[in-house]
């Protein structure tokens, strides 16, 4: 059957159809996330933030939004060759093949009147314009603010864990491209339209998606970060490069993507230069190692006179300002000169000072740790001795200049709107934890002296449980433990310290007397051994904590009209356990509204 398109229009009508889907598939990707964000984050935000006393309103909608957590949280599957079970989420699954469906259909429809060429080749031109449709959505994933992050409700791990697979499917899709317009030439033996510049152009740009996608698996990353980034920015630049010369009908779509990224880029850096010049000491900041994998950063900014009126505080944050839990990315030019490291802020804006608790990993921490070590070991000129104790290592502090920008994330709902909130660190994720913790409890302690329990629970349990390997770990957030020392007076408070890598030796009675000045005491002591006491609201237990266990006995004290938070910070086993205890106590009849956010490291 002939085509009623005339011959001679063919080629035209084709390219405007191609451009048709490629945006269209762009539009409805950034729908898709806007959607997302609306239904899943603003509305429950809204809604929780109506709520009454003793209950919440608009109860059949958290009902739907536990069917949906029900249907789209994290799903545990042991497999006979694996220790750890594999975590995934079923609605990533469904999610992925939607968007091949729907990819697909953009691929096939309305190229059957296209003759003028087979048609296998003129799908194949369409699949490049839907994959490149999908390029200004992956670029915007990699954005540092948090643009993207507050509007759709997504965490940056989620975010980067969409860029990532995205990433996947457009190599796949372009794979197919290259492979069907190489098929086609070759089969007119005609070689020469595979040597062309433009051509040659294409096959750079997909060289280097080749690598974009497989040399950032995770492996790779946990082998060498650094390497990982280097290589990953150097062929990102060529393919787009190349991606703008081989056609022009791409060239909208990396404009974008570039533009958008760089705008990021240059955001962040001047935020980093406004930081630098209102720090009291100019970005002179203090390091100190507590111990032989811990190392304390402590930024000074109370002196900043940072003004909030000025007209240039709506674009970029104040360097004095940062809510509990978010995070900065660093630089120490010392160390290395143009790599930036996210690191949770460990205190609260009250404090006048940043501090970042940094665990000695590979790549940049451990060259910092390096760094430190030779100034305690020869007290050069760049290093200035403020503590000294028994230790050779612990205990010294040195003054380097830092860069960072920020703070981002933290874009978790208001907590003090829930009955329960549970709490849960491993290690260094405390530094999300305590900070969220102290603040949450200061609020809630000054509207009850204000008699304010407007929109929120007149009574709310909160409880911390933090797993760490030694008893000394508890020096990390010494100044943490100050601030929660009146909430556990005050019976606000429950504390459940795990410690997974020692064993009772002592019998209760035999246990020395703990006190939170005593841990005060250990941050300028070189003596870290200590016990601490047990009571009805802080306890220690040797192991790990049954996360399981204690959710769901915090899941079953609450009515099914009110409401549980759960955060926690940890590796993504740690978090992981957490998210599948959470799903499985939606499962229960009569469940409460239950909130899980997390904080991967």
């Amino acid at each position: 059957m002939a085509s009623s398109i005339p011959f001679d229009e063919q080629f035209f009508v084709e390219k405007d159809r191609n451009n048709k889907y490629e945006w269209l598939i762009f539009c409805i990707t950034i729908i898709l996330l806007l959607f997302h964000g609306i239904l899943f984050h603003w509305l429950p935000r809204y809604f929780r933030g109506k709520r009454e006393i003793d209950r919440l309103r608009y109860l059949p909608y958290f009902k739907f939004v536990n069917k949906w957590d029900i249907f789209t949280s994290c799903v545990a599957v042991k497999l006979p060759y694996r220790k750890q079970p594999f975590y995934f989420q079923p609605s990533v699954l469904l999610l992925g093949l939607a968007f091949l469906a729907v990819s697909g259909v953009f691929c096939f429809v309305e190229t059957t009147d296209l003759d003028y060429q087979p048609r296998y080749y003129v799908v194949s031109k369409r699949i490049s314009k839907v994959s490149v449709g999908t390029l200004p959505t992956l670029m915007i994933m990699l954005m540092k603010n948090d643009l993207v992050t507050s509007i759709t409700g997504l965490q940056h791990d989620r975010v980067t864990f969409l860029h990532i697979w995205l990433g996947r499917l457009m190599w796949i899709s372009i794979s197919v491209h290259l492979a069907l317009a190489c098929k086609y030439w070759l089969g007119l033996n005609f070689e020469i339209m595979i040597m062309i510049p433009p051509q040659i152009f294409g096959m750079m740009a997909y060289g280097c998606l080749f690598f974009l996608t497989w040399a950032s698996m995770k492996f790779i990353r946990t082998w060498s970060y650094d390497f990982f980034l280097f290589q990953h920015r150097v062929f990102a630049f060529i393919m787009l490069l190349m991606s703008f010369f081989h056609n022009k009908g791409n060239r909208a779509a990396v404009l974008i993507s570039v533009h958008g990224l760089v705008i990021d880029r240059v955001v962040s850096r001047a935020i980093s230069v406004v930081h630098k010049r209102r720090c009291p000491t100019k970005g002179e900041s203090e390091f100190e190692i507590l111990d032989d994998e811990t190392i304390l950063v402590t930024i000074p900014v109370k002196e900043a006179t940072f003004s909030q009126k000025s007209w240039y505080t709506v674009f970029l944050p104040n360097v004095k300002i940062w809510k509990p839990g978010q995070h900065i990315f660093l630089n120490v030019p010392k160390i290395n000169f143009f790599q930036m490291h996210p690191f949770t802020i460990a205190s609260l804006q009250e404090s006048g000072d940043m501090k970042l608790l940094i665990r000695t990993q590979k790549g940049f921490t451990k060259r910092l740790m390096k760094k430190l070590v030779s100034l305690n070991e020869t007290n050069d000129d760049e290093a200035t001795e403020i503590m000294t104790t028994a230790s050779s290592q612990t205990g010294r502090r040195h003054k380097l200049k830092v860069n960072f920008h920020g703070p981002y994330g933290a874009k978790h709902q208001p907590l003090i709107n829930f009955d329960s909130i549970l709490f849960f660190a491993a290690g260094s994720g405390g530094a999300f934890v305590f900070p969220v913790a102290v603040a949450l409890l200061r609020e809630i302690k000054r509207k009850e002296e204000n008699n304010d329990y407007l929109h929120r629970p007149k009574n709310n349990i909160i409880r911390i449980v933090w797993s760490i390997k030694k008893k000394e770990n508890m020096i990390w957030f010494a100044d943490s433990f100050g601030d929660l020392e009146e909430f556990l007076e005050e019976r606000r408070l429950i504390i459940s310290i795990y410690i997974t890598q020692e064993s009772n030796k002592f019998t209760e009675k035999q246990l020395t007397q703990f006190t939170f000045e005593t841990v005060k005491a250990t941050t300028s002591s070189s003596n870290n051994s200590f016990a601490f006491s047990e009571s009805d609201l802080m306890s220690y237990n040797y192991g790990r904590p049954d996360v399981a266990e204690i959710i769901g006995t915090s899941a079953s004290a609450i009515e099914e009209y009110n409401s549980l938070a759960v955060c926690s910070c940890g590796p993504p086993p740690f978090v992981n356990n957490i998210k599948v205890a959470c799903n499985s106590n939606r499962k229960k009849k009569h469940a409460p509204d239950i909130y899980c956010y997390s904080e991967s490291f």
